[in-house]
């Protein structure tokens, strides 16, 4: 259900987007101090919550996201108290395959590790698991998913979970231009704190 949320979520941005002015590629450095991170947004980003139960906890799902061409580019946040009785990996896991469930994929669906470096100093290195998919997504429209999940363990016991993604509107044209420069900014433009 909260995958489900997500995804219309995104899609709700872009068709809001698409029918409002936005610019192309605005890029700028976003301080979400209480989220914990700071990003490269190619545009001026929007914010919704969710409250969530997750293993009986209430958990608030925090999105950012940023419409540019055809792409969203959103951060998801889970702050996870060190009282809550959450088993993190498993959170992870579920955020996961919610959000890969939601496009038919045109091939099988594979990951890899990229690494991720906190802002700071000193700056810690932490693996981002990653995907990039096309596929068809519930409205029929064809779309291109590259989903980053990265957790963060604080000292004392907090932990965050992001979900980096960008959705790409994909048209049936042999020429349709994937902003692969751009998806890249993004995400490697994300630190968290």
């Amino acid at each position: 259900m909260l995958n489900q949320w997500i995804f219309r979520g995104l899609l709700a941005f872009i068709c809001l987007a698409i029918v409002s002015c936005t610019p192309k590629f605005d890029w700028r450095t976003v301080r979400s101090d209480d989220l914990m991170y700071e990003a490269l947004y190619p545009g001026k980003p929007s914010r919704a919550e969710k409250v969530i139960q997750f293993q009986g906890e209430r958990l608030v799902m925090t999105m950012e996201a940023a419409k540019a061409g055809q792409a969203l580019y959103a951060i998801g946040s889970i702050h996870v108290a060190p009282n809550q009785k959450v088993n993190v990996n498993e959170l992870v896991q579920y955020l996961q395959q919610g959000m890969l469930a939601n496009l038919k994929a045109e091939a099988p669906i594979k990951s890899s590790i990229a690494t991720i470096r906190t802002a700071g100093q000193p700056s810690y290195a932490l693996p981002a698991q990653n995907w990039a998919l096309l596929g068809v997504a519930p409205d029929g429209q064809k779309r291109l998913l590259k989903l980053w999940l990265v957790q963060r363990t604080l000292p004392d016991g907090q932990v965050w979970v992001y979900q980096l993604s960008v959705l790409q509107q994909l048209s049936d044209a042999e020429n349709q231009t994937v902003n692969e420069e751009e998806h890249v900014m993004f995400l490697s433009g994300f630190k968290p704190y």
